[in-house]
C-alpha cells in the first residue's frame, strides 16, 4: 500500500457523558439583551450575565456563553454564538451543529440560566432532542447559593447517594394505577439492593405525606421518586393555582406542601417527580387544539394555560434554599396516559425512565444524559405522525385522525419531562453498573 493508499487515523470520540472535554463542551445560555451597548467580547465573556453565572464560568475553564432573544429574530431552533477573538457573532443550529466549544459549534451541555418567561420552554424542548439540557429557574441570592453547591460538587449534601426512596400513590384510577405498573413496579425492581445499600418503597395505602415526611427524615436519600396526581386546582384562582401548581397529592388526596418539601427534601437529592405540572407550566398549551373541549383534561389544560409560562413553585424553592437540591425532574403541563402505554398493543413504555433512574443514574452518567434516550424518541413519534399524514393525503388510510392526534400528543408530553437544575449534576458511580460508555 502506497502512503497515499494507507488509512487514516482518526481522533478518539470522547464519551458522551465527558462534559469537560471540548469535543463535548458545557456551556450556560442566558437572554440577550441587544441594546445593553456591550462589545462582541463582553458578551462572549458574560460581562452581563449575573455574578453567580459568571463564578460557575470561571470554575469551569472553557465553557461557553450562548444567548437566545426573540429580539434577535432567533426562533427555537437557533442560539446566538459571540466571540471574544473578533469572529463576527452567528445563530448554529440547534441539533444539527456539531457538538464542541470550538467556533461554529454548540456544546453537548447546556445549562440554561432563568425561567421561561425568559427563555421560553420551547427552547429547552428543541434542544432536548439532542443536547443534554437542564434550567436553573433561579435569580438573585437563590442562584447564588445553587452555584455555590454546584461548584463545590455538593460537600454540604445531606444525601446518603446509594440511598433510594419511592412514594407510590395508587388510588385506583387509571392514571395513577398505569404510573404505577409502568414506572414504579419496574423501577422498584431495578433499584433494590444490591448495589444500593438501601431502598424503600411506600405506596399504595401506605404513601401519605406524612409517611414521605419521615421517611425522607429517617433515610436521607440520594434519588427520591413520587409518582402521584399533581394538583391543578383551584382552576377559577390564577393565583392560587400558581402558588400550588403541580404539588405532589398523596393517597388521601391532600397535598404535600411547598414547605413539607423544602424542609424534607435532603439537600444533595435529586427528586424525580412523576406528576402534572411537576415542573411548572408553558402558557400557550400545545395540547389545546388536540383535546375534545368535553374532556376534563382539556379544563385542566386550560386552567394551567391561564397561569402562563412558569415554573412549578415547589421545584423553584428546593433549588434555590440553602443546601440545595442537585436537580428536579418533572413534566410541564398535564401528563397522559398515552406517553406510557400503546393502547392497540398494551405495551408498556416506561423502560427508557427506569433505565435513566437506575443503571444509568448509578453508572455516574449525568442526569441529563441519563434521560437522552428517553427525549429521543420524541423524533421516533414525530416520523410515525409524518408517515400517517402521508396516508391520509393519499386516502388510504382509515380511522387514521385519532391516532395521529395520540402520536402528537404523546411526542409532546415526553418533549415535556425537563430537567431543572444543571445537566451535569450526577451521583457517583456505584459498583456493579460500572463507568458511563
Amino acid at each position: 500500500m502506497t502512503p497515499e493508499q494507507q488509512a487514516l487515523e482518526f481522533g478518539r470520540e470522547p464519551p458522551a457523558g465527558a462534559w469537560q472535554d471540548p469535543e463535548v463542551g458545557y456551556g450556560v445560555l442566558i437572554r440577550d439583551d441587544e441594546t445593553s451597548g456591550l462589545t462582541d467580547r463582553q458578551k462572549a465573556e458574560g460581562a452581563d450575565a449575573p455574578a453567580a453565572v459568571r463564578d460557575l464560568l470561571a470554575a469551569r475553564e472553557g465553557s461557553v456563553v450562548l444567548r437566545w432573544s426573540p429580539d434577535a429574530d432567533l426562533d427555537d431552533g437557533h442560539l446566538r454564538r459571540y466571540y471574544s477573538d473578533g469572529t463576527p457573532s452567528n445563530d448554529p443550529a440547534v441539533g444539527f451543529s456539531d457538538f464542541g466549544v470550538a467556533e461554529g459549534r454548540l456544546p453537548k451541555y447546556v445549562a440554561i440560566i432563568g425561567g421561561p418567561e425568559a427563555i421560553p420552554w420551547s427552547v429547552q424542548y428543541s434542544l432536548g432532542t439532542r443536547h443534554a439540557v437542564g434550567r436553573v429557574p433561579l435569580e438573585g441570592e437563590a442562584l447564588e447559593r445553587y452555584v455555590h453547591a454546584l461548584i463545590t460538587d455538593w460537600d454540604s449534601a445531606e444525601a446518603v447517594v446509594d440511598r433510594a426512596l419511592m412514594w407510590t400513590v395508587d388510588t385506583g384510577d387509571v392514571m395513577t394505577r398505569l404510573m404505577r405498573n409502568v414506572i414504579s413496579r419496574p423501577l422498584a425492581e431495578a433499584l433494590d439492593p444490591p448495589p444500593l445499600a438501601g431502598f424503600q418503597e411506600i405506596a399504595g395505602a401506605a404513601a401519605t405525606r406524612n409517611a414521605l415526611s419521615q421517611a425522607l427524615g429517617a433515610t436521607r436519600p440520594g434519588l427520591v421518586v413520587t409518582s402521584s396526581h399533581g394538583l391543578v386546582e383551584p382552576f377559577d384562582d390564577r393565583d392560587a393555582l400558581r402558588a400550588v401548581l403541580g404539588l405532589p397529592v398523596d393517597q388521601n388526596r391532600a397535598p404535600v406542601t411547598v414547605g413539607q418539601l423544602a424542609a424534607d427534601l435532603p439537600g444533595g437529592c435529586i427528586w424525580f417527580a412523576q406528576a402534572c405540572c411537576s415542573a411548572g407550566g408553558a402558557g400557550d398549551s400545545l395540547y389545546t387544539t388536540l383535546l375534545d373541549p368535553r374532556w376534563p383534561a382539556a379544563h385542566t389544560v386550560d386552567a394551567v394555560a391561564r397561569c402562563g409560562p412558569m415554573v412549578a413553585p415547589a421545584a423553584v424553592e428546593v433549588l434555590g434554599r440553602e443546601n440545595p437540591v442537585r436537580a428536579v425532574v418533572g413534566h410541564v403541563e398535564p401528563t397522559f396516559s398515552w406517553t406510557l402505554e400503546v393502547e392497540s398493543t398494551g405495551q408498556y413504555l416506561g423502560g427508557r425512565i427506569v433505565a435513566a433512574l437506575s443503571r444509568r443514574l448509578y453508572g455516574g452518567m449525568p442526569l441529563a444524559y441519563a434521560f437522552a434516550e428517553y427525549w429521543a424518541d420524541v423524533g421516533q413519534l414525530n416520523h410515525r405522525w409524518i408517515t400517517l399524514q402521508r396516508e391520509l393525503n393519499d386516502g388510504t388510510a382509515d380511522g387514521v385522525l385519532d391516532e395521529m392526534r395520540r402520536l402528537r400528543l404523546a411526542a409532546i408530553d415526553r418533549q415535556s419531562l425537563v430537567l431543572l437544575g444543571d445537566p451535569t449534576v450526577s451521583l457517583p458511580a456505584l459498583p456493579g453498573y460500572g463507568p458511563d460508555r
